[in-house]
C-alpha cells in the first residue's frame, strides 16, 4: 500500500493516480488536524452512534460511488482556521453550513529583506478568537496581561499584537476620545495618532510602561528617532517554552535608518538585552552608553557574532546625535556607571531617570548627583520621566552600605560552606561579599556564565577589586577544606538552569551541597517567580541547608528609590509635566501621586502604556493616539514565529495532555478499513484507559459511511466529537485531540 500525505494542515489536494494496473492498492491520503475541530453544538444527552449505519452500508453497496469525488481525497483549504490567502483567514465552507474562521492565525508578515512571522496576536485592541476585544482584553482563559488599579498590562498579553496596522482598533467618539488616557481610563483603545505637529517631540514606549521589564522608548523629532534603551522581559509561568520577550520592533522596522542613535541608562537585562536582536535589523545603529555598560553589551553583543558601533560617554559629555542633543548625570542603582540623560529637540527638553535611587553613603562613592538634575531643573525640563518601581514603598531605601555587616556576621557564624546567590551583575554586592569573606578567613570562587563574564569585566576596569586575593576558581576552592569556601552563584530567581537550583536538584558539577551548608539570598524576588523561587528554597531546606533570605536579615536592598526619593527627585527638577515609567499600574498611579504633592499640575501627569504616543509641544504633554505594540517572543532559534495560538496549545498540553485518533477509511464509500487507534499522551497513565472510545468512534465512522460521507474533514470532525464526548463525559476534563483521518482502500480485480 503507497500513502501520501497531503500538505499543510490537510489542505493539500491529491490528484487520483491515472492508468491504474489491476489488483494495485490504490492511493491513500492522511489528511490529519493538529488542532481542536470546531464542532456543532451537541446536545449532552445525545446518544452513542449505533451499528444501524454499518448495516445500511452493507445492504446498499450502491453508495460505494456516491461521495467519490473523482480521486480529490482532500479538500484543498480545509485546515483549521479556514483559507489563508495575502495574510488574512477567512472562513470556510462546509456541505452543512459555513464554518467560522479560526481568527489570529498565521497572519504573515513582510519584514525588511524578505518575509518573516511574528505570530504575535493581539494584545491591544486586536481581534481574538471570534470575537473583537477591545483594550488588550482577551478570550477567557487566556492572560491578557496584569490589572492593576483599573489599568491593563497589555504587554503581557499571550501572543501579542497582530501585524495589521489597522487591526482592531476603534474610533475616538466610541470611547469619548483621547482624552480618556490623560490620567484616566486605561483600558480603552485609542485610534492612530496623527502626524506630529511642526516643533513637537514625539514619546512611544516600546515596552517597560505598565510591566517592569524590556524597557526601550522612542523620541521622534522631524522625522528622526532617538532610542533610549532595549531590553528583555523573562517569561511567566503562563508563556510555556518562551526564552524571552522582547520589545515590539513593528512600530520602528521600517523606519530603521531614521534612528540617529541608541542610548543606553544602564546595563542590566532589561535595558540591554534586546539590542543583538535590533542590531541584527540595522547593525550600524550607534549604541552609545557608559564604559562599564558598552563592555557588557559587547560580550553579549559577541554571542550573536555583532559587532556594535559604540561612542563611549560619562556624566560630563555632551552628545549631538542629529537633530538630538543629549547631555547625562550620574545615577546611582545596583549596577556601576549608570547614567540619567536630559534630551534636547528643538525647544523640548525631557529628562529621563532610568533605574534610580538616592543613596547617600554608596560603596563607589558615586551618589546620584541631584544638585546636577537640580541645575537642569532650573534650566527647565519640559518633561520627566522618572522610575515607579517602589514608588508605593514608603519612605528612604536603605544603603548598599548596611548590607556588608550582616553577610559578614551571617558568614563568620557558619562553620560549613557558605553559598551567596545574587544578581550576576550585582558588582556591588559581589565587592561586599569579597570584603566579608577577607575579613572572615574564606576564598571567593564565583559559578555561573554570566556571573563569571561580569566580574572579570568589573575586575579588569578596576571597578571589582579584590586585595586580598580571595577569589579562587572552582577547581581550586574544591581542594579547600568548605569551612574556608565561599561561593557566589546565580540563580536567585529559580532559573531552571542557573546555579543554584542545579545545587538544589543535586545536579551542580563541582558543588554538591550537604546538611549544615549555608545559602544566602541576597537578592529579592522579582513578582512572578515566587513559585519557581520557592521551590529552589523548599529543596535546600529538605537537604538540611540552611537558608537566609533578605526577610530574615538585611542581605539585601533595592537598587530602586522609594516614594520619600521620588518627592526629593521631583522638587530638584521641577518639571512642568510627568510621565511615571518603569512600573506597573499600581506603581505609576503612586508615582503620578506623589508629582501632583510636589505641585506637577494634574493634568500634566500623563500615564500611558506601552504604545501610547505622547505629544511634547510647546510645553505641554498630552496622549495623541495609540500604535499597535504587543510581544515579540524569543523561542530557541526563532524570534517572532510564536503567539497566541502557540501558547494557547502548549497550555493546554501541559494542563490536560492529547489524544490522537487515527482512522482509515474507504475513500469511496467512507466505510472503515481496520479498527480506530486511539493514543493518548499526558492523559492518564491507566493501561487501557482509552479501549472503550475506540467503539465509539468505530460506530461514528460507520454511521457517516451509511449517509455517504467521505469527506476527510468531516470524518475527522465527527471522529474529535465522538473523542471529545466520551472524554467530557468520563473524565471531566479537555485534552487537546489531534483526529487524523487516512483514507485507503484496494482496487477491485
Amino acid at each position: 500500500m503507497t500513502e501520501s500525505s497531503s500538505t499543510g494542515r490537510g489542505r493539500g489536494r491529491t490528484r487520483r493516480a491515472a492508468g491504474r494496473p489491476s489488483g494495485e492498492p490504490a492511493p491513500t491520503t492522511a489528511v490529519q488536524f493538529t488542532e481542536p475541530i470546531p464542532a456543532a453544538d451537541t446536545p449532552a444527552a445525545e446518544s452513542a452512534p449505533t451499528r444501524s449505519g454499518r448495516d445500511k452500508a452493507q445492504q446498499d453497496k450502491s453508495q460505494q460511488d456516491k461521495g467519490q469525488r473523482g480521486g480529490q481525497l482532500g479538500r484543498s483549504d480545509q485546515g483549521n482556521g479556514g483559507q489563508n490567502k495575502g495574510g488574512q483567514n477567512k472562513g470556510e465552507q462546509d456541505k452543512g453550513g459555513q464554518r467560522k474562521a479560526d481568527q489570529g492565525r498565521a497572519q504573515q508578515d513582510s519584514s525588511r529583506g524578505g518575509s518573516r512571522g511574528r505570530g504575535r496576536g493581539s494584545a491591544s485592541g486586536g481581534q481574538e478568537g471570534s470575537g473583537q476585544k477591545s483594550g488588550g482584553q482577551k478570550p477567557a482563559g487566556q492572560n491578557g496581561g496584569n490589572q492593576d488599579s483599573g489599568g491593563q498590562n497589555g504587554g503581557r498579553g499571550r501572543g501579542g499584537r497582530s501585524r495589521g496596522r489597522g487591526r482592531g482598533e476603534t474610533s475616538t467618539a466610541e470611547f469619548g476620545g483621547v482624552k480618556t488616557m490623560q490620567g484616566g481610563d486605561m483600558t480603552v483603545r485609542l485610534p492612530s495618532p496623527p502626524k506630529p505637529r511642526k516643533g513637537a517631540l514625539r514619546i512611544v514606549a516600546l515596552g517597560g510602561i505598565s510591566e517592569i521589564g524590556r524597557n526601550m522608548t522612542v523620541f521622534e523629532y522631524d522625522s528622526k528617532l532617538l532610542i533610549v534603551d532595549c531590553g528583555v522581559l523573562f517569561p511567566s509561568s503562563t508563556e510555556p517554552g518562551v526564552d524571552l520577550i522582547l520589545p515590539d520592533f513593528g512600530h520602528i522596522e521600517d523606519r530603521l535608518d531614521q534612528v540617529e542613535a541608541l542610548v543606553l541608562t544602564h546595563a542590566h537585562e532589561d535595558h540591554i538585552g534586546a539590542i543583538p536582536f535590533l542590531l541584527k535589523l540595522r547593525p550600524d545603529i550607534p549604541v552609545v552608553g557608559s564604559k562599564f555598560t558598552l563592555a557588557l553589551v559587547a560580550a553579549k553583543c559577541q554571542e550573536h557574532r555583532i559587532k556594535p558601533v559604540f561612542r563611549t560617554v560619562d556624566e560630563s559629555s555632551v552628545s549631538d546625535l542629529g537633530k538630538f542633543q543629549v547631555r547625562y548625570f550620574d545615577v546611582n542603582h545596583s549596577i556601576p556607571e549608570c547614567l540619567g540623560v536630559v534630551i534636547k529637540a528643538g525647544d523640548n527638553t525631557v529628562m529621563m531617570s532610568g533605574d534610580i535611587k538616592l543613596d547617600q553613603l554608596p560603596t563607589d562613592k558615586r551618589p546620584t548627583d541631584l544638585p546636577k538634575m537640580s541645575r537642569f531643573g532650573d534650566e527647565g525640563v519640559d518633561l520627566l520621566l522618572l522610575d515607579s518601581t517602589n514608588a508605593t514603598t514608603p519612605g528612604i531605601s536603605p544603603s548598599e552600605c548596611g548590607v556588608r555587616p550582616a553577610l559578614q556576621r551571617l558568614i563568620a557564624d557558619a562553620r560549613q560552606l557558605v553559598v551567596v546567590a545574587c544578581f550576576a551583575s550585582n558588582v556591588y554586592r559581589v565587592q561586599s561579599v569579597v570584603d566579608a569573606a577577607a575579613a572572615t578567613g574564606r576564598k571567593v570562587a564565583l559559578t555561573g556564565r554570566s556571573m563569571l563574564r561580569n566580574m572579570e569585566i568589573a575586575l579588569e576596569m578596576g571597578l571589582l577589586t579584590d586585595p586580598d586575593r580571595v577569589l579562587v576558581d572552582m577547581d581550586t576552592a574544591a581542594k579547600l577544606p568548605s569551612e574556608k569556601v565561599l561561593v557566589m552563584t546565580t540563580g536567585t530567581q529559580g532559573e531552571a538552569m542557573a546555579g543554584l537550583s542545579r545545587m538544589a536538584r543535586r545536579e551542580h558539577r563541582q558543588i554538591n551541597l550537604s546538611e549544615g551548608d549555608t545559602v544566602l539570598f541576597s537578592s529579592s524576588i522579582v513578582p512572578g517567580n515566587e513559585e519557581s523561587v520557592f521551590g529552589v528554597q523548599n529543596g535546600l531546606s529538605q537537604m538540611g541547608v540552611n537558608v537566609v533570605t533578605s526577610r530574615e536579615a538585611d542581605i539585601h536592598v533595592s537598587g530602586h528609590g522609594y516614594s520619600g526619593e521620588l518627592l526629593f527627585i521631583y522638587n530638584a527638577v521641577r518639571p512642568k509635566n510627568a510621565m511615571p515609567v518603569h512600573g506597573e499600574w499600581r506603581h505609576l498611579r503612586a508615582n503620578k501621586a506623589l508629582a501632583i504633592a510636589t505641585g506637577v499640575a494634574e493634568e500634566n501627569v500623563v500615564l500611558a502604556q506601552n504604545g501610547v504616543v505622547v505629544d511634547l509641544v510647546d510645553g505641554k504633554a498630552s496622549v495623541v493616539g495609540q500604535v499597535p505594540v504587543g510581544n515579540l517572543y524569543v523561542d530557541g532559534l526563532s524570534t517572532g514565529d510564536i503567539g497566541d495560538t502557540v501558547l494557547a496549545d502548549r497550555t493546554a498540553l501541559s494542563e490536560d495532555g492529547f489524544i490522537v485518533a487515527t482512522v482509515v477509511v474507504d475513500p469511496r464509500t467512507g466505510r472503515p478499513v481496520s479498527k480506530p487507534q486511539i493514543i493518548g499522551k499526558g492523559f492518564t497513565d491507566e493501561p487501557g484507559a482509552l479501549a472503550p472510545v475506540v467503539e465509539l468512534v468505530e460506530n461514528a465512522l460507520w454511521d457517516l459511511a451509511g449517509e455517504g460521507e467521505t469527506d476527510p474533514y468531516r470524518i475527522a470532525q465527527a471522529v474529535r466529537r465522538a473523542v471529545g464526548r466520551w472524554v467530557s463525559e468520563k473524565w471531566r476534563r479537555k485534552p487537546m485531540i489531534v483526529p487524523t483521518v487516512i483514507t485507503s482502500a484496494v482496487a477491485e480485480v
